[in-house]
């Protein structure tokens, strides 16, 4: 999902949540000139939280642990929110897909054309752009998480003290992580109002990463409002099975 999605979950599932964990909600794709992979960002929140719950007692535990329990809440392992958007929604018949890649396929082709992007990539330009499509909606659902979401994204305090452990953890060098964090908000929206400002800003994240892509931000808009539509009706559906997944996730892991 994208970051006021993650936001908005966070303030669902975790009572009084820190800058750090509002931080830790949307890390997982602070990958902008990261030196991580995705799938480490995604899929090491349990091996994390054994890390920052052995570390000395103190301030600086109490916070690490709380952004790591924002890491939870977003990734794909455990499930978090991005577990149901990219790898499994579908109740007990089981899907190898995502709520976002299922409802994204329609839109795929057109998706690859906006992004300028070969076919093979439109899908997961739609499932994007299928997940862009909650920002507008959850936005206005809880401002305040957005606003305190912003305020965390602006900490450089805060970053650097949570890249710390964050290098140690996967053995790169503190400051390429928090250089990237610092980077995340020139590359998102955190006050996502039209359509034409997710289309921009998706069309500049396309341009980031596709040397010579030249993305029609318009097009992209309008599929962002055509998803939007399409998905209006078990909008929050979806968002209950997140959520109580979610919250199973942080109960199973003692959070």
């Amino acid at each position: 999902m994208f970051p006021i999605a993650h936001g908005w979950l966070l303030a669902e599932v975790t009572e009084q949540p820190t800058a750090a964990d509002y931080l830790g909600c949307v890390w997982p794709d602070m990958l902008f000139g990261s030196p991580l992979a995705h799938p480490q960002s995604h899929r090491s929140g349990a091996q994390l939280l054994a890390f920052a719950r052995g570390a000395p007692a103190g301030a600086a535990r109490d916070e690490f642990l709380a952004f790591v329990r924002g890491v939870i809440t977003h990734g794909a392992e455990p499930h978090g929110f991005d577990w149901f958007s990219d790898e499994g929604y579908g109740g007990e018949s089981g899907h190898d897909k995502g709520f976002a890649f299922q409802r994204g396929e329609p839109l795929a082709q057109r998706a690859a054309v906006a992004c300028d992007v070969p076919e093979e990539m439109g899908l997961w330009k739609a499932h994007n752009l299928v997940e862009m499509s909650f920002e507008g909606p959850l936005y206005a659902a809880n401002p305040d998480a957005a606003h305190a979401l912003a305020i965390a994204c602006a900490d450089d305090a805060l970053m650097r003290r949570i890249a710390e452990p964050l290098g140690r953890f996967f053995a790169h060098e503190p400051e390429a992580l928090a250089e990237s964090m610092r980077r995340y908000t020139s590359m998102v929206t955190l006050t996502p109002t039209t359509l034409d400002a997710l289309g921009e800003k998706y069309a500049q994240q396309t341009r980031y990463r596709h040397a010579g892509a030249q993305p029609d931000a318009h097009a992209i808009a309008t599929l962002i409002g055509e998803a939007t539509d399409l998905l209006a009706a078990e909008r929050d559906d979806y968002l209950t099975t997140c959520l109580s997944g979610v919250r199973a996730t942080l109960a199973a892991c003692g959070l």
